[in-house]
Parts: structure tokens; sequence; C-alpha cells
């Protein structure tokens, strides 16, 4: 339903359509806990666990294909100049967020690579590569899981 909710409002934010989008954000707030604005690209496949519970995604953000992501998760960036547009946070397939992440930017792009794993209450400020898991506060480099080690 959470995500039935935004295709609806990402729709009318692209076709232009004032207010609708903004009051849905709204609904979804007041229902599920969640701050998910109309300008967050999701990719097919991908879910928000636990009804999205807690979860805040900054308007810059863009998740890719078959990404897991758990309640109380933050994907905050904040924006290129005091009126510039939000800094993206880029999420590629296959991605997992572990419950009460954070994944910070200030004013540069922030990319989490296909594969990576974000454990649990980490607070990730850095790219990351392919495959790789991090943890910890602030996050360190655990390991690159093996099906995207090179070699």
């Amino acid at each position: 339903m959470l995500l039935f909710l935004h295709k609806i409002q990402h729709l009318l934010y692209t076709y232009k359509v004032p207010l609708i989008p903004k009051l849905i954000k709204g609904g979804i707030f007041l229902i599920f806990g969640c701050v998910l604005p109309p300008q967050v690209v999701i990719g097919s496949g991908t879910r928000l666990w636990h009804h999205g519970l807690g979860i805040i995604l900054h308007p810059g953000v863009i998740i890719g294909k078959n990404c897991n992501i758990y309640n109380h998760v933050l994907l905050g960036g904040g924006h290129d100049g005091p009126d510039g547009p939000p800094v993206k946070i880029i999420v590629e397939d296959n991605v997992n967020i572990g419950s009460g992440a954070r994944i910070l930017c200030k004013n540069s792009p922030l990319v989490l690579r296909e594969g990576t794993t974000v454990a649990a209450n980490a607070v990730v400020m850095f790219d990351t590569v392919k495959g790789e898991v991090v943890a910890g506060v602030p996050a360190t480099h655990v390991k690159v899981k093996s099906r995207y080690a090179d070699g």
C-alpha cells in the first residue's frame, strides 16, 4: 500500500499536478510514520519493510531495483547552495539497508553501489564499492561479498 501511494504521488509530481502530491505525502506520514517525498524515485521490486515505519528519505534519493530498506532508516542529504537542488543519494540495485542505518551526505552525491549491505545502525558518509558490507559508527569497510570480489 505504501509504495502504491508513493507511485501515485510520484506520477502526479512528474506531471506537475499541484497540491495532491503534498496531500498524499502528508497522508503517508500520518498513516505509516514515514517521510517519502514525491521527488524520490523507487525502482521495481524494492521493499520498505515494516510498513516503512520511521523511514525518512530526502527528496534527492534515487533507489534502484530489488532493494530492502528496513525500519527507522534515514537517507538524508544537504542542498547545493542555500536555494539549490537537493544533493542526490543514489542507491543502486540489490542494496540492503539495516534498521536504524543513517546514510548522510552534505554537498556532493553519495552512491551505495550494487549489492552493498549496510548493517543496522551504521552511519555511512562515503560511497561504497560493489558488494561491500559496511558497519559501525562511523561506518567502516567489513568485507566485499564473494560474488562481487575481483578474480
